[in-house]
């Protein structure tokens, strides 16, 4: 084992003597501080929370020498993004009772609720799971929530049903200590529709420490990328009646790091159907056994693949399964939709995908998002779908409610692609990670600061430029900009790193234009930028093709 002599980190102390995710949570929840001791709060993540504190207040407080404005953050764990039109209502009445009465959607395909108070906590947990939705391993180190194309299974130009399976593999790896229905749902177990392992005292495949960091799984198509699957761990894709693997993605990194880095995952090997919850789960058996577990920041697989090759990682694998793997499946073309607008399904039913800037489902500066997905919701029944990309599809519509789901959209401001609050081109292709005031890992501004450099770069002429913008508030990378045609990644309170030269459609990282770059002076840069490229570019050549090309010899490109 790779640490095997090494001083391990406080957190996997923390996890071993935790009693299977059970620590103080309990004890801490039934006093009067409005904070989680330190120790505890990294164990709730594995419960599907994390403590905060508001920093916009931070400094107005410890002035007049009070305590933080704590609150915490709660994320569903939500296989393919699918949700029943009741849950949802449930999650937006949640978030009105207990939350900042915002929803957000996260590039992981599930909602997340701020600005719940410790007081209310348990409350907030417990009616969740009333609704058949768990927050059980959405965090912490463990398989996350497994994503996939939200309408692969009801678009008649996919027709793959791996909603479903994202759900098996999702409870498959799901935690099987009954810690948390102990502590949110009264110890009773709830029931997710779907066969699952019976609670036990003990965790049969993560042990008494999980995984040395967090695992991600997605699920993809190639002629829909949509959920970026070459930034997976652990990524699976349909093909020739089985499944093409591939293992070591993962954007985040520490600045001024170099042993930290994005990578791509690497095609590892082709399984038939039989084949893959094995593989998986000697694949995530691999990064638990050699994950490094003395230093964090270096302690995903991308590293333990990269420190032992990738030839010693499916001879490993092998050994494990027992069998020989196959080669993966040449796969010649990518591409990538966001599903926005009116679609038929395979059923003749209709959905609609619905562009939701940065993901925040609220009511403010004139789009009242959130009651206009309440009304439909509820006057139409619809099933609602998240996607990676923070939108919201809404699913199974009757071609009698089009029209006036039209006007409703219309009315509340929603952005579309075919009413008159028609989003652009350079903002649908837009994302932002949630930064400030909320993330205590945000270095500088991201949902709070991309809306306005894309309505700047509007104002400038370049709506319809058809390009990926992501900007991420610090390195870990959450609203993935290593991968976009442009990335802004913070570095210190309003300053960034520019990159670019990614693709559109996922299958390459950018790398750094320019560094320490003011808020003030994003905007320049970036239509500079725009400008040489209308200039300059060769027929259908799209933008990070373009800077790739060109830009090589004036920066390091």
């Amino acid at each position: 084992m790779p640490d095997e002599g090494k001083k391990l980190t406080k957190e996997e102390s923390l996890k071993e003597k935790s009693n299977y995710l059970r620590s103080t949570i309990k004890e801490e929840l039934e006093n009067d501080l409005p904070y989680f001791q330190n120790d505890t709060t990294k164990i709730l993540k594995f419960h599907g929370t994390y403590q905060q504190d508001n920093r916009d207040t931070r400094q107005e407080r410890a002035a007049s020498k009070q305590e933080k404005e704590y609150i915490s953050m709660i994320r569903t764990k939500l296989p393919g993004g699918k949700l029943t039109p009741e849950q949802y209502l449930s999650l937006n009445a949640i978030a009105e009772k207990y939350g900042n009465n915002t929803l957000r959607i996260t590039t992981r395909q599930t909602i997340q609720l701020h600005g719940v108070v410790k007081g209310n906590l348990y409350k907030t947990i417990n009616e969740i799971n009333k609704n058949l939705i768990l927050t059980y391993g959405a965090c912490g180190d463990v398989v996350r929530n497994v994503i996939t194309c939200p309408v692969c299974d009801i678009d008649p130009e996919y027709g793959v049903n791996l909603n479903e399976l994202a759900g098996e593999i999702s409870n498959y790896f799901l935690p099987k200590t009954s810690a948390y229905y102990e502590i949110w749902v009264d110890g009773e177990k709830i029931d997710l529709g779907r066969d699952t392992l019976p609670c036990v005292s003990t965790e049969p495949l993560y042990g008494k420490t999980y995984l040395p960091r967090k695992f991600k799984i997605g699920l993809s198509l190639p002629n829909d990328n949509c959920i970026d699957l070459f930034i997976q761990d652990l990524a699976i894709v349909p093909q020739d009646r089985g499944f093409n693997i591939f293992a070591g993605g993962g954007l985040g990194f520490t600045h001024n790091k170099p042993q930290t880095y994005p990578r791509l995952a690497s095609p590892v090997c082709f399984v038939t159907g039989e084949k893959l919850m094995p593989t998986l789960e000697k694949i995530v058996t691999v990064h638990r056994d050699f994950g490094g577990r003395s230093d964090r920041r270096h302690a995903r697989l991308k590293y333990v693949i990269d420190d032992h090759g990738l030839d010693w990682f499916k001879k490993e694998l092998e050994k494990r399964l027992g069998f020989k793997l196959e080669l993966p499946k040449e796969i010649k073309e990518y591409k990538v939709s966001d599903h926005l607008g009116w679609h038929r399904q395979i059923n003749n039913k209709w959905y609609l995908g619905l562009f939701i800037e940065n993901g925040r489902i609220c009511d403010r500066d004139g789009k009242k998002v959130k009651s206009g997905l309440k009304e439909i919701v509820e006057k139409f029944k619809v099933d609602v779908r998240l996607s990676t990309q923070q939108n919201i599809v809404l699913a199974n519509i009757d071609e009698k409610n089009k029209d006036e789901i039209d006007k409703l959209v219309d009315k509340y401001g929603i952005y579309t692609v075919e009413t008159r609050h028609g989003v652009s081109l350079l903002r649908r292709f837009s994302m932002a990670c949630p930064a400030l005031p909320t993330c205590g890992l945000a270095m500088a501004e991201a949902e709070r600061a991309l809306p306005h450099i894309i309505d700047e770069l509007e104002k400038l002429g370049f709506k319809d430029e058809k390009i990926t913008i992501r900007m991420s508030g610090c390195p870990n990378s959450c609203s993935r900009p290593s991968i976009s045609e442009i990335g802004i990644i913070g570095l210190t309170l309003g300053k960034y790193n520019i990159y670019t030269g990614g693709d559109f459609n996922g299958t390459r990282l950018n790398k750094i234009y320019k560094e320490g770059v003011a808020t003030e002076d994003i905007v320049p840069e970036i239509a500079g930028l725009l400008k040489i490229y209308r200039e300059q570019r060769q027929e259908g050549e799209r933008f990070g093709d373009f800077c790739l090309r060109t830009l090589c010899k004036s920066c390091s490109l």
